[in-house]
């Protein structure tokens, strides 16, 4: 039992120093080596319990995703209660849009595990999303078409945050979010008509939702 604990402690050590790196360095430049020494262990004892730093960066992105989504879902319901679940999720991308364009440290990180491929080779909590969409809506999708959706969106995503990022694209970060919804809801075969009230409405309601990211990829309700 002493052992058992032992393992769970270095390990949530290991992931806490991983965060921490990530965060202040992001993905490309923070190694295994770094990652060993600063939580005082090793290459060895972090490849048994993670494998490799892609399966670390994931685990940071789904905890940071699921985080923002749950906060982000009870901010909205405790303001505009009966809101549904595709107005939520438009909601949902002009926050997530927020937060990378306000914190660096977090736009460094997601962009640079799209440009490694590691969200597109694994489950993330992105899938999440689609599915959630995918059964409110009983759209009747199944699971392949389900990820392929959603990996098909983290593309577009990332395509138009590094156009818009490079100067290429000439817009506001409001129409890059708005573009990134309709893209979105366009993709699942929703009316243009329901796509355009969805993105009005959202638009009206994004101001009350007051959530940041903080060190760590820590997502509090701002004052």
């Amino acid at each position: 039992m002493a052992n058992y604990k032992t393992g769970l402690e270095t390990k949530h050590k290991i992931y806490v120093t991983a965060k921490q790196l990530f965060y202040e360095y992001g993905f490309v430049k923070t190694t295994l080596a770094d990652i060993a020494k600063a939580s005082g262990t090793n290459k060895a004892m972090v490849a048994y319990y993670f494998n490799n730093k892609n399966n670390l960066a994931l685990e940071v992105y789904n905890e940071y995703m699921v985080a923002n989504k749950v906060k982000t879902q009870k901010a909205i319901d405790e303001k505009y209660p009966g809101c549904n679940a595709v107005i939520k999720t438009a909601i949902e991308y002009r926050v997530q849009n927020r937060n990378c364009r306000l914190n660096r440290h977090l736009n460094q990180f997601y962009h640079e595990l799209c440009d490694t491929n590691i969200l597109m080779k694994t489950e993330s909590a992105s899938v999440g999303f689609v599915e959630n969409i995918n059964r409110s809506y009983k759209l009747g999708l199944d699971r392949l078409e389900v990820k392929a959706l959603a990996l098909a969106n983290l593309a577009v995503v990332h395509g138009l945050h590094v156009s818009w990022g490079g100067g290429y694209l000439d817009c506001s970060s409001e129409y890059l979010a708005e573009l990134e919804i309709r893209l979105l809801f366009q993709s699942l075969r929703f009316d243009n008509d329901f796509i355009d009230q969805c993105i009005k409405e959202s638009r009206g309601m994004i101001g009350a939702i007051n959530l940041r990211v903080e060190k760590n990829f820590t997502v509090v309700v701002a004052a």
